[in-house]
């Protein structure tokens, strides 16, 4: 009678010893990465929702900046455009006292989303208060231009004539307003 209360006591030992094993290489890993997939998931979704929130709030401030973007747009002839370009170059070099000595224009490129680019690489002579007053012009005038790249180099030992390599874009987005209405 001990030896099968004994053996009943191995076998219930060895079933447990089993489970255990099959509980620790196949059920508990699947698990633990479907959890961690999960937790994964909801972070993202958090994430998500506070941003979206957030452009909620922001929403007012949005629909403003977007809607000047789409009034001081590039013209949709494409001379016309240019035109403004050389214009707004011509305005920048008078507010920041500095020369261009080359100007490139690479022809207009459409992108996928809906908006083409005007692209311009710019060489210029100035002093540094002349050339950061130059970008700065640049960037906040009300046409849609963008500074891309930027190098300084100094032409003299005392760093009073600079010469500034720019690359610059202008972006036209009135086919994309086109597409979305």
């Amino acid at each position: 009678m001990l030896n099968k209360s004994r053996e009943t006591w191995l076998k219930i030992g060895v079933a447990a010893l089993v489970g255990l094993y099959l509980l620790d290489h196949f059920i508990l890993p699947s698990a633990m990465g479907s959890w961690k997939a999960q937790s994964t998931r909801l972070e993202t979704l958090q994430t998500k929702v506070v941003r979206g929130r957030r452009i909620l709030q922001n929403e007012r401030s949005i629909r403003s900046r977007w809607t000047q973007m789409q009034t001081t747009d590039l013209n949709e002839d494409s001379s016309t455009a240019e035109n403004d370009v050389y214009k707004a170059l011509n305005r920048w070099s008078q507010n920041s006292r500095t020369s261009f000595t080359s100007l490139t224009f690479s022809p207009w490129r459409n992108h996928d989303e809906g908006y083409e680019t005007y692209e311009c690489r710019a060489t210029v002579l100035g002093d540094q208060a002349s050339l950061g007053r130059l970008i700065y012009e640049l960037e906040t005038d009300p046409l849609p231009a963008r500074v891309e790249d930027c190098e300084m180099t100094a032409r003299d030992a005392q760093g009073k004539q600079i010469n500034l390599a720019l690359k610059f874009s202008f972006v036209r987005i009135g086919a994309a307003v086109k597409n979305a209405r």
